[in-house]
Formats: C-alpha cells, structure tokens, sequence
C-alpha cells in the first residue's frame, strides 16, 4: 500500500465544489507522505508555508485526476487529504470611505 501511493499516490483536495484529486511528482509525493504521516486529513491552516506552497502549485498545475480515467479508485491512492477554504475577502477600512469623503469637502470648500 504504501509502495503504490509513493509510486502512484494523489493528493485529494477538498473545496467547497467537492473532492478534486492532482498528481504530484515522485518527489513532491515523498515530502506529502512526510506530511500527511499521520493524519489523513488536515486543514491548509495548520500547514507549513511552503505546505501550502506546495497544494497551490498543485492546484495551479491543474493536474486533476477523475475516477474511471484508467486510475482505478483514486481513493485508494490518496496520501491524504487537504481542506481548503474559499479565499475570504479583506474587509473593507471603514475610515477609506470616510477620508474620501472629507477630502473632496475640503476639495470644494477651497475652490
């Protein structure tokens, strides 16, 4: 088991869309079987930074595997599992708005 997802091991990401699986390198395989040792599923946040590094490329890579393409169940090969969250977005400075709006006054007052 252990020899088949070092040779042929994925790495399953789960999103919000549903499970997505991507096929690292030998080498990027052996530094996730190094991470995921023992947990098979881990949040992005408690990963190292270039953990995260390395799950972005992947999924930038766009490298998706499907079941029933000549894989077999890539389940069976996953090495472990990422939960990713959807990117939240910064809120918005409250005093951004305000400074605009004070600096087209005094904009028009001068004029």
């Amino acid at each position: 088991m252990l020899t088949d997802k070092l040779y042929r091991g994925v790495l399953a990401v789960e999103t919000e869309c549903g499970v997505r699986y991507v096929q690292p390198s030998l080498l990027e395989r052996i530094r996730l079987l190094w991470t995921f040792r023992n947990f098979r599923l881990l949040p992005e946040q408690v990963l190292t930074r270039q953990e995260r590094a390395l799950v972005d490329t992947l999924c930038r890579k766009g490298k998706f595997l499907t079941n029933g393409n000549g894989h077999g169940d890539l389940s069976l090969l996953a090495i472990g599992t990422v939960e990713r969250s959807a990117p939240r977005k910064q809120p918005q400075s409250v005093l951004a708005p305000a400074r605009a709006h004070r600096t087209s006054d005094a904009l028009r007052r001068a004029s």
